[in-house]
């Protein structure tokens, strides 16, 4: 009986198995989706983006370097060296337009002209300072300065020269020549004060105040603006206001005593004129004397125009003491 059921039961599995195993799967009705269609495009490689970018800012900065160094006046200075510098980037500039990339040698070139506008202000502070009397102190400075130039020089002539090398020298020389100036410059502030109050003597002699006021008194105001500067020891500033002064002065005297001289001679000739005229009205008075009141002709006290009054020109001109308070000592 055992038997029996464990036979019949092992029949209803089989049976069960196989009823399952005929009934058809599901269709899938989904509709097959279309493959992606991936869009390509060519993209600049980021080495190229670079590359333009740097060769862009090299070009830029070359190009300022070398405005800094005409600025400077390295033409009239150093004009050897200016015009073996303008050959490099005429070639640089031309090489950079046919495609090369040449930000590097542009980046060098920019610093040979940074030295060179160094260089030039280190020769005009050693010519500024050859017009004083060297203190025994600044010795030491000058000497080093001088060096530098002279080094300079030689490295320039060196076609193995690294820009950085130039740039350093040169920029030392001016350091050094700097230092000499700072303890120059009181004494060079002074003199070019004294000089600047003399030019507007002479101003002040043709009446520059009234018939050129405005450039009369920008000129009084730079004395007055180098004053300030003085006594807060900014001797060179003080120094450059009161150069300008100067030169403001000198040329108001300059163009009022030419134009002076050209009235002054038209007077002199219309004065010769009017002496002929009366030499000539004289003989024909002699001659033909007038009788009576001639119509036209005015009595000899007749007065035929207002006087006028004239202010005092000099009451337009602007007082500067000749004296200056003294400022601290040079730092």
């Amino acid at each position: 009986m055992k038997k029996l059921a464990i036979f019949s039961l092992s029949v209803f599995l089989i049976l069960s198995m196989m009823s399952c195993g005929s009934k058809k799967p599901a269709e899938d009705t989904t509709e097959p989706t279309a493959p992606a269609v991936e869009e390509t495009t060519e993209e600049t490689p980021v080495e190229e983006v670079v590359s333009a970018a740097d060769l862009d800012l090299a070009l830029a900065n070359m190009s300022s370097s070398r405005q800094a160094a005409i600025d400077s006046k390295a033409e009239d200075f150093a004009p050897d060296f200016f015009n073996s510098l303008e050959k490099e980037y005429d070639a640089l500039k031309a090489r950079a337009e046919n495609g090369e990339d040449v930000a590097d040698e542009c980046n060098e070139l920019a610093k040979k002209y940074q030295a060179l506008a160094a260089y030039v202000k280190a020769l005009e502070a050693k010519e500024t300072i050859g017009n004083y009397e060297l203190p025994a102190f600044a010795q030491t400075a000058y000497d080093k300065g001088c060096n530098d130039l002279d080094k300079f020089e030689e490295l320039f002539e060196n076609p193995d020269a690294t820009g950085d090398e130039l740039l350093a020298t040169a920029t030392s020389a001016y350091a050094s020549f700097k230092t000499v100036l700072t303890a120059l410059y009181k004494e060079i502030a002074k003199d070019s004060r004294d000089d600047a109050i003399e030019a507007k003597k002479d101003a002040d002699s043709v009446k520059a105040a009234v018939s050129q006021k405005t450039e009369y008194t920008k000129a009084a105001d730079l004395v007055k603006k180098g004053d300030s500067l003085y006594a807060m020891n900014s001797f060179e500033s003080a120094t450059n206001n009161y150069k300008e002064a100067y030169d403001i002065f000198m040329k108001l005297y300059s163009d009022i005593s030419d134009k002076r001289a050209a009235a002054l001679a038209a007077i002199e000739a219309a004065k010769k004129s009017v002496e002929e005229s009366a030499a000539i009205a004289e003989e024909a008075d002699l001659e033909s004397p007038l009788t009576g009141d001639v119509d036209g002709i005015e009595d000899e006290d007749a007065v035929l125009l207002e006087e006028d009054e004239y202010a005092a020109p000099e009451d337009a001109e602007v007082y500067l003491s000749d004296d200056i308070l003294d400022g601290g000592d040079a730092k």
